[in-house]
């Protein structure tokens, strides 16, 4: 889209121009970042301009193509990864009269550094800021962008609607005054969202003017996924909540209608079960109905208006942005721990990396241990950091394999042979502040050791991790990684599925806090299987978070053969019900799914007893069928979305998992006080 160049009226004065620095934190914008630092340095600003440049990046690329193409261009790190933690870090070495955020999808248009100075001299604001101009590339990405400019989507927001130029509460980006912008002391970098907003609302607090000027107008690329669209809004929703918390006073009307519509479409059917029949069905269809005419009328006005058939998507986008939002503004779970690392005001990062301690426990592992130490000495940690390796091999072939090709690899003994007596021992004899579990068949990816670190300080949790990525390198491994990634496989868990970030009751792997980890005692040894569930459950019960990151990636290789499949998922059943007689309350509905799926495929029968022999034929013959069409669809839908043929193995290994685990879960056995088993192969 042509921009056309803003207009600057003439100033008559020799008074110098004041300085600017123009911030723009990055990660991973390597593809987007040059034509947001051109627009910058293409300016017609007669003043001196500096341009800095966050870089918080999982690689070297953005920051090496600044360096080659923008000599003139100040790079900082931030190892935080966050938005709020790089433009700290910018505005820190900036040197500038006037802060100017740019984003690095962002282009600004001719004349923007001009206008944003003089309107700040004009009016004496502390932020001066335009409006938000959502460019769509895609169909998807047009309605987005229609619905973000619309009241429907947008409130009365004006720097997303446009509007009279005057104060407001917010602004798209913005130019500050240093002076102001000390005196708030900047951004708060404990917000994982809404900190524009936030920070706007200590400038006004404070007497200060934030200046809405609808000439500044700023492209913006929207989400093009339905899934992007959701996180995003949900974000939205939980930050709000976050800054609403710690500024009642800053909660306007246009904030509540997300949340008061989620409520209205949940308590209405609610409140119906009082009634009668008649009373139900109207007190539950009215709030839906009045709001799915509101949102199709409303989009068939802007379609009209604006002639364009993404309108059509209008309703899908608007009823995603609006309840996203509304379940991310009650689904903010606050701890007291949340509460000092979120609200704490302006920490900086510690100049001292706390050191970190690696834990591999290993058994018979001389085949893969060599990639999952060579992926954590490889990282780009600039801590301290040691690896403990706990042998628990029937030979010597792992243990001499580490002596001989990594020296600097501390080697403890694990006799028990099982993974939480291995973790004890290692936890044992580590010096970290931050213990990272690490197995001897995982490789952990570039930067993880610093991104698990930079959210446990971000965070305050006791424990981060994240997702487990199977990859099969046979034709049946590639069904078990399937079967493990679906709802089907993995019921609910994030760990396996994705998701957005915060709090669970689990992840795989970990990265713990020494002091959490010392206040409950560490793992439990005698559990074989589920030690980690366990653990994280023992943490929250004292009022801890496990933090769930969707970027921590891990590989994970799955069992190759049926039979191993079984053992494995037989285990899980039988140490998953150890843990439920242990804590009760860790129970979750979906690890109950198996056990109750093997009951019905036995109780149908044995019920059908007491009936004719049609009876029993129809009993067994609807489980049955009900249970292998799911299978079926289920694995057919995965194989067509996927475009494996490994699909047609879905209905089998599903089944062994399945069944699997539920006999592991009715077969768990306890002997005296003290649950036990023997590990498995």
């Amino acid at each position: 889209m042509k921009k056309s160049p803003i207009l600057i009226p003439q100033s008559t004065t020799a008074i110098p121009l004041p300085s600017v620095s123009v911030l723009i934190p990055v990660r991973n914008d390597e593809a987007t970042i040059g034509a947001a630092v051109d627009s910058v340095l293409s300016q017609d600003y007669k003043g001196s301009v500096e341009v800095i440049v966050a870089d918080g990046s999982d690689t070297a690329a953005t920051s090496d193509l600044v360096r080659r193409l923008y000599p003139t261009v100040r790079l900082v790190s931030n190892p935080e990864q966050i938005i709020t933690f790089g433009i700290q870090a910018a505005y820190k070495e900036a040197t500038g009269e006037i802060l100017v955020r740019c984003d690095a999808h962002t282009v600004f248009p001719p004349g923007y550094l001009s206008r944003v100075v003089s309107t700040l001299q004009r009016t004496g604001a502390a932020n001066v800021g335009g409006r938000q101009r959502p460019v769509g590339t895609t169909f998807f990405g047009r309605a987005v962008a229609m619905a973000m400019t619309t009241p429907l989507g947008a409130g009365g927001a004006r720097h997303r609607l446009g509007g009279a130029e005057g104060p407001v509460d917010t602004v798209f980006l913005g130019a500050f005054r240093r002076d102001v912008l000390e005196k708030v002391r900047g951004v708060d970098p404990t917000l994982g969202g809404a900190e524009d907003y936030e920070l706007n609302w200590r400038l006004r607090a404070r007497g200060e003017m934030v200046w809405f000027d609808p000439e500044l107008v700023v492209d913006y690329q929207p989400r093009d996924t339905l899934g992007a669209l959701a996180r995003q809004y949900f974000n939205y929703g939980r930050w709000k909540q976050v800054v609403a918390r710690r500024h009642p006073a800053s909660l306007l009307p246009r904030h509540l209608a997300s949340p008061l519509l989620l409520l209205g479409l949940i308590i209405a059917p609610l409140l119906a079960v009082v009634g009668n029949i008649v009373s139900v069905f109207w007190a539950t269809m009215t709030v839906p109905l009045t709001y799915v005419l509101t949102l199709v009328l409303g989009s068939l006005t802007v379609g009209i208006r604006r002639r364009s058939y993404a309108a059509l998507l209008l309703p899908l986008v608007l009823a995603t942005m609006h309840l996203s939002w509304g379940i991310g503004f009650f689904t903010h779970i606050r701890t007291k721990r949340e509460l000092v690392a979120r609200w704490g005001l302006f920490r900086s990062v510690p100049a001292v990396l706390p050191s970190v301690s690696v834990v591999i426990p290993a058994r018979n592992a001389e085949a893969t241990i060599g990639a999952a130490i060579d992926s954590v000495l490889f990282q780009d940690y600039k801590g301290s950091v040691e690896v403990i390796v706990a042998d628990g091999s029937d030979t010597a072939a792992t243990s001499d394999l580490v002596r001989r090709l990594y020296p600097t690899v501390r080697l403890v003994p694990n006799p028990e042979q099982t993974a939480g007596f291995g973790l004890r021992a290692a936890h044992g004899a580590a010096t970290g502040e931050i213990l990272v579990r690490c197995d001897a068949h995982t490789v952990f990816p570039p930067g993880y050791l610093r991104r698990v670190v930079s959210i446990l300080q971000r965070t305050g949790a006791a424990n981060v991790g994240g997702r487990q990525h199977p990859v099969g390198t046979t034709f049946f491994e590639c069904a078990v990684a399937m079967a493990m990634t679906t709802p089907l496989g993995a019921g609910g868990a994030r760990y396996r599925l994705g998701g957005v970030e915060g709090p669970v009751d689990t992840v795989f792997l970990g990265a713990f806090r020494r002091d959490a980890l010392e206040e409950v005692d560490g793992v439990d040894p005698t559990f074989v299987r589920n030690q980690d569930y366990e653990l994280n459950w023992r943490l929250r019960a004292r009022g801890e978070m496990v933090w769930f990151d969707p970027e921590l990636v891990v590989d994970y290789q799955p069992r190759g053969t049926l039979g191993a499949l079984a053992r494995q998922y037989f285990d899980y059943g039988r140490w998953k019900r150890v843990v439920a007689r242990r804590h009760p309350a860790s129970l979750l509905p979906r690890h109950l799914a198996s056990p109750l799926l093997l009951l019905g495929l036995i109780i149908a029968p044995l019920l059908a007893v007491v009936g004719g022999i049609a009876s029993v034929f129809w009993a067994i013959t609807v489980v049955l069928l009900t249970y292998g069409l799911i299978l079926v669809l289920g694995s057919l839908t995965v194989g067509i979305r996927r475009r494996s043929y490994a699909a047609l193995l879905l209905p089998l290994v599903l089944v062994t998992m399945h069944l699997s685990w539920g006999i592991g879960f009715f077969l768990s056995v306890r002997v005296g006080s003290t649950e036990t088993g023997a590990p498995s192969p």
